[in-house]
């Protein structure tokens, strides 16, 4: 089974040839995502300002030194699309250009009129449900992949067998990558969700600082490198040893390697010079003999997540307007425990709220900045992502299914 809407693009070789193939395919569906997204236009001509130029200066520094790999990339699908560089850059920094551009215009208004922008940034996030239980046998990520109305017809599956390349004069190598991505039409692969060659299989809801922190690696850049990911540990050192200039939240397991699941709640902290606020909660079983209790949190069962931070937020400021993450989460609570995939389903299947539905289709109510693109269920047990283009509420018929026997091999 393959989609019209979401197709499959298989890739082989260097960092940089594989990101110029995809630039090749997926040419016009990047210009399509520009053109149909309006805030493009003004993310372009921000980042021509002082700041907006200063900011974009010091993410790519950083790229460039911690991962030049995925410099190339970027470099890759800018000359494999014909898509100007300096376009490929914003779609790639497109969290931090977006809430600096807003704040930079909501400090410009207070000025000049001492006026407040409305805009709701939380609008485009994604909600996940975890569910690990013996009493059901289910051990799934279940997730809603929500985006711009842009993306609804541009975005795609990227399986990719990457060659490790050297850099710095052989000094360094970047890693053999393995791994199928969802991905939107000119960014690097790992802003949605993924699995890789060693099992990391994950989901990412976006979280919104009311900041943006200058000179730290962008958020989509630290997200492609999930998919290099070999095992918990490394990830719990990624994540606390390279500073991140914005917020995101990851759902995820490894599968054959344990048997829990795990929710991280990241942002930046300014106070303290590349360092990172992190919350980890573990979602362990009822019978699981667990031992990592004493530095990090627990749910039993199950765990949803949305695009607020639940344990960060004492100290971490976030942005006002998130209105459709604390509805949807309000809606969860009324839905209650998760025990099967059914209830995950019917849960990201609703509609109820015509304003902010967890489910949302092009066009309706005033959620109408955001759609789902997907709904995708990772299966750790029968070891399957399954995607559903429609709403699987109302139409469980997948549009793929997807062993990954053979990535995991």
């Amino acid at each position: 089974m393959t989609s019209p809407r979401i197709p499959l693009y298989r890739v082989k070789g260097t960092h940089y040839d594989c990101a110029r193939a995809i630039g090749i395919v997926a040419c016009e569906a990047i210009r399509q995502r520009i053109a149909d997204d309006p805030i493009f236009s003004n993310l372009f001509a921000f980042v021509r300002t002082d700041y907006g130029h200063k900011l974009q200066q010091g993410f790519i520094e950083r790229t460039r030194s911690l991962y030049p790999w995925y410099w190339d990339e970027i470099r890759g699908l800018a000359d494999g699309s014909k898509v100007p560089f300096e376009q490929i850059l914003v779609l790639n920094f497109f969290n931090e250009a977006r809430a600096a551009n807003r704040l930079f215009e909501e400090k410009k208004k207070l000025m000049e009129k001492n006026q407040q922008i409305e805009n709701e940034m939380g609008e485009k996030g994604c909600t996940t449900v975890l569910i690990n239980r013996k009493d059901t046998n289910t051990l799934s990520l279940v997730h809603n992949e929500d985006h711009s109305p842009a993306l609804y017809m541009t975005s795609y599956l990227m399986e990719a067998d990457i060659q490790s390349s050297k850099y710095d004069d052989g000094k360094r190598e970047s890693p053999n990558e393995k791994f199928i991505a969802h991905c939107y039409a000119g960014s690097l692969p790992g802003v949605a969700f993924g699995i890789n060659k060693h099992g990391f299989a994950y989901s990412l809801n976006g979280l919104y600082p009311n900041f943006v922190g200058d000179n730290r690696l962008p958020r989509q850049v630290i997200n492609r490198a999930l998919l290099s990911i070999q095992n918990e540990d490394e990830l719990d050192k990624l994540l606390k040893t390279i500073p991140v200039a914005f917020g995101f939240c990851i759902n995820g397991g490894f599968i054959h390697q344990s048997k829990h699941l795990f929710n991280y709640e990241i942002g930046p902290n300014l106070n303290i010079d590349n360092e990172n606020y992190i919350s980890k909660c573990f979602i362990i079983n009822n019978e699981e003999n667990f031992e990592k209790t004493n530095k990090c949190l627990i749910a039993f069962n199950y765990l949803i997540h949305y695009n607020h931070y639940e344990r960060l937020h004492n100290v971490i400021s976030q942005q006002k307007q998130l209105e459709s993450s604390y509805t949807r989460w309000k809606r969860g609570r009324e839905l209650g425990e998760m025990f099967t995939i059914h209830d995950a389903i019917y849960l990201l299947g609703d509609d109820q709220n015509p304003k902010f539905p967890i489910f949302r289709v092009r066009n309706a109510g005033e959620d109408a900045n955001a759609v789902t693109l997907c709904t995708a269920h990772i299966n750790f047990l029968t070891l399957e992502l399954t995607i559903y283009e429609s709403n699987p509420k109302e139409n469980d018929q997948p549009t793929l299914i997807y062993n990954l026997t053979k990535l995991l091999a």
